[in-house]
């Protein structure tokens, strides 16, 4: 019996001793700027369910320093687990932390990126309008992804559209490839503009 009681105290210690961790935080946008998260908070939450009830604490907090950056050391228990979450920013829209789990094994960098909002309007208009047969198929993407999915967004005839209003966009290079078909036949152009964060811009199309 006293063999089995030391085995539990072993095994107990064993799972319950902390190791101490490193871990770095670095937010950066699309050009490894990490400007707009500085002094935002961080949190480092600890879990672990005694009796099956989840209890959790904070463990450690801080601030991103003015690059978007922190770095601090974790004492971490081998049966808990550690979650890691950053405030963000309103101008945000696309990226950023929800939360991360972080490693017991090894230090943790923990590397997010995200971009700031830009604003776009769009106008097209057909001036070399042949008649209905006229097709007109717009592809979009910025450095993110695809912003219409993989389907085309399609104008048919003598087309003159412009959007109520902006859109909000990730800040960075958008990419525009239109197809237009006029009588049978089919050509291709691309574009790529650059916006930068904050900025207004109307694109227009004239096919």
């Amino acid at each position: 019996m006293k063999h089995l009681i030391y085995i539990a105290i072993i095994f107990l210690f064993a799972t319950s001793c902390k190791k101490k961790t490193a871990v770095v935080i670095q937010a950066q946008d699309i050009t490894s700027d990490g400007a707009a998260y500085a002094g935002q908070e961080y949190a480092v939450a600890e879990s672990w369910t005694p009796f099956q009830e989840t209890k959790s604490k904070i463990v450690a907090t801080g601030f991103l320093d003015a690059n978007g950056k922190a770095s601090f050391n974790l004492k971490m228990k081998n049966n808990r687990k550690y979650v890691l979450g950053v405030s963000e920013p309103d101008n945000i829209c696309y990226g950023g932390l929800v939360q991360h789990y972080l490693d017991h094994e090894k230090n943790n960098n923990v590397i997010f990126e995200y971009a700031e909002c830009a604003y776009i309007k769009l106008k097209i208009d057909n001036v070399n309008c042949q008649g209905l047969s006229d097709k007109f198929v717009l592809y979009r993407k910025n450095q993110i992804g695809s912003i219409d999915g993989d389907f085309g967004w399609q104008h048919d005839g003598c087309v003159y559209w412009e959007s109520n209003g902006y859109s909000t966009v990730p800040m960075g290079e958008q990419y525009y490839r239109w197809e237009v078909t006029r009588s049978g036949n089919t050509s291709t152009y691309y574009d790529t503009i650059y916006l930068q964060e904050g900025e207004q811009r109307m694109y227009e199309i004239n096919y």
